[in-house]
């Protein structure tokens, strides 16, 4: 059986190849001239997003499955031809997949020449302590690979365009030395630094710092993302990369850190000056890195423009935060989002101080909000359409504001799904956290912040507060008179309290005399047990319903009621369709059954 196999091979591989191989030259794909064909393979390789597309089950057991060659099977397995095109085709093999093996690693480093290449490196011996996150880029998957990655970029950082590095501080300090040597085609570095468990004997260990000479030896750089290290210079030297894109840093948190005298930030004129030499960018984020705060109010003078600027994200101290806000001059069409923390107890909320300095974004007309009085809106065609507002207690309080330029309503076929606010991201986020055993913190944050947003023109309304010090008589005053709103939705104690506003409408005069949202549309709440408070709160909102009927002020019917977590009757399932064209909810609960 062997002699007779080996005999079978031997034609097979003789006479039969040598005609297979006439034959396939004279198909047509084997006719498109290599150029084209090369192309072809490219754009294969571009469009299907990295997605193995295997249609045998053969192929799903390949050593290139779901690794950064899954298109080899489709391209150079196909027959002799296409594979040599495909060998001829350096820009295929500008993907590095270092864990493959040293002989793959040295076959595509040859293959691509001396074309610009992208490498994805992570901890081929990672230690015990540090902690390994379940997704990162497009790192392999979890394995030690066959070829060191310092010998790597001791050889191969002069033609290196992109490179991504994950790894814990033990080893990622070794590879970040080796950064300071000039890159000339490096356009993305991607640095994420694992922490180490906190009960590891490595938790205290010391933060990783960039060269000094990082941000002037690379002019090309395009993107840097920087995750849990930190500068060490801010210089960008003679040749600063103008045609930066990108630019995240997120340094390790202080708070988090023992080492507190290691991490350097930079003064207010560094980072001015290092920000006025990249015009081109177009996402902003500096997370614990901020320069100090200067006592001093007219510490520095000096404006940087960024016209191209689209998303701005500062997260540090209320002080830090601010200053460095009202030194950026930013496009109106940006977004902002900042996160604020405070290490003693805010008596008198600080943090919103910011607030006007953030609602400039909101006008895309005028660079500035025209002055008010104290508790009046600000009417404008450029006034903020949505707004919500959120405390929580998990870790101390935590404040969010996010506050949108422009609302869409949502449509008839999405009348039965669950209604959370605007899908899109906010254009202005404020997230503020302090410590403070005072209750009344809550409703004081909230009432600061309402007074402090312009209401005249908001269409949506999302308010969400654990604590039940937000009354009925909060939610009157502050909205009664903001006829424009036409989506409410309330959660926990403040949608109990809502109802009681609706029901404080009498129309004869007096201070109620004006119906709170005449122009509601859709009302959701979250969280409420209309069980618990037995026949009040369904009474309640039967009452305020049948009110806004009446009245030639109102709405005659309400498009939607939504009902989400929340225990009710069914008999009020059915009386709430009698004051609405649609009502949602989650689940009925009766009690008697």
């Amino acid at each position: 059986m062997r002699l007779v196999d080996r005999e079978m091979h031997a034609i097979l591989a003789g006479p039969l190849g040598v005609i297979a191989n006439r034959r396939n030259t004279l198909t047509r794909t084997c006719r498109i001239p290599s150029e084209i064909l090369g192309q072809i393979f490219l754009h294969y390789k571009l469009t299907s997003l990295g997605f193995c597309v295997f249609q045998k089950e053969k192929e799903k057991r390949s050593a290139l499955y779901n690794t950064v060659l899954w298109w080899v099977p489709a391209v150079a397995h196909v027959c002799r031809h296409w594979r040599t095109v495909a060998f001829q085709t350096p820009k295929l093999w500008t993907d590095i997949a270092l864990h493959l093996g040293r002989t793959c690693v040295f076959r595509m480093l040859t293959l691509s020449r001396a074309l610009p290449i992208t490498i994805a490196m992570n901890d081929p011996h990672p230690c015990g302590d540090s902690i390994v996150p379940f997704f990162w880029g497009r790192l392999p998957k979890p394995g030690p690979p066959k070829l060191d990655p310092i010998y790597v970029l001791s050889n191969h950082l002069s033609h290196i365009q992109n490179l991504e590095l994950g790894a814990c501080s033990c080893t990622a300090r070794r590879w970040v030395r080796l950064l300071e040597t000039s890159a000339p085609l490096l356009e993305t570095v991607w640095l994420r630094i694992n922490s180490h468990r906190p009960d590891s004997r490595r938790s205290n260990d010391l933060p990783v710092a960039l060269p000094c000479n990082f941000l002037a030896t690379h002019p090309r750089l395009r993107r840097i993302v920087i995750e849990n290290a930190f500068f060490s210079n801010w210089f960008l030297g003679p040749h600063p990369p103008s045609q930066l894109v990108v630019f995240r840093i997120t340094a390790p948190n202080p708070n988090q850190t023992a080492e507190r005298s290691v991490l350097a930030v930079p003064t207010h004129k560094q980072l001015l000056d290092c920000l006025s030499l990249l015009p081109a960018l177009e996402e902003l984020a500096l997370e614990h890195c901020l320069p100090h705060y200067y006592l001093n109010p007219v510490f520095c003078p000096r404006h940087v423009s960024l016209p191209r600027l689209r998303a701005l994200t500062l997260q540090d101290h209320f002080d830090r935060c601010h200053q460095v806000l009202k030194s950026l001059n930013i496009p109106p069409t940006a977004v902002v989002k900042t996160l604020l923390w405070q290490e003693s107890p805010l008596s008198n909320l600080n943090f919103l101080r910011i607030l006007p300095s953030l609602l400039l974004q909101l006008s895309p007309t005028s660079p500035a909000i025209p002055t008010r009085k104290r508790g009046m809106s600000a009417s404008s065609k450029g006034g903020p359409r949505a707004l919500a507002l959120s405390s929580a207690h998990d870790d101390g309080d935590t404040f969010v504001l996010s506050v949108w330029r422009k609302f869409i309503p949502p449509t008839g076929v999405l009348a039965r799904d669950e209604y959370a606010g605007p899908p899109s991201i906010p254009d202005v986020r404020l997230e503020g956290k302090w410590k403070s055993s005072k209750p009344d913190m809550e409703r004081r944050a909230l009432l600061r912040a309402c007074t402090g947003v312009p209401r005249a023109d908001l269409q949506m309304l999302s308010i969400r507060a654990e604590a039940s010090q937000w009354s009925a008589h909060d939610w009157y005053e502050t909205f009664a008179a903001c006829p424009t709103i036409t989506h409410v939705l309330a959660f926990g104690g403040a949608g109990e309290h809502l109802l009681s506003a609706l029901e404080q409408y009498t129309g004869t005069g007096g201070a109620h005399s004006k119906p709170l949202f005449p122009e509601l549309a859709s009302l959701t709440l979250v969280g409420i047990d209309f069980v618990r408070t037995g026949e009040a709160a369904s009474r309640i909102l039967s009452e305020a319903l049948r009110r806004r009927q009446t009245s030639p002020a109102c709405v005659t019917i309400l498009d939607r009621i939504e009902l989400r977590k929340c225990a009710v009757k069914k008999e009020m399932v059915d009386l709430l369709k009698e004051s609405a064209v649609v009502v949602v909810w989650d689940k009925v609960t009766d009690p008697k059954h």
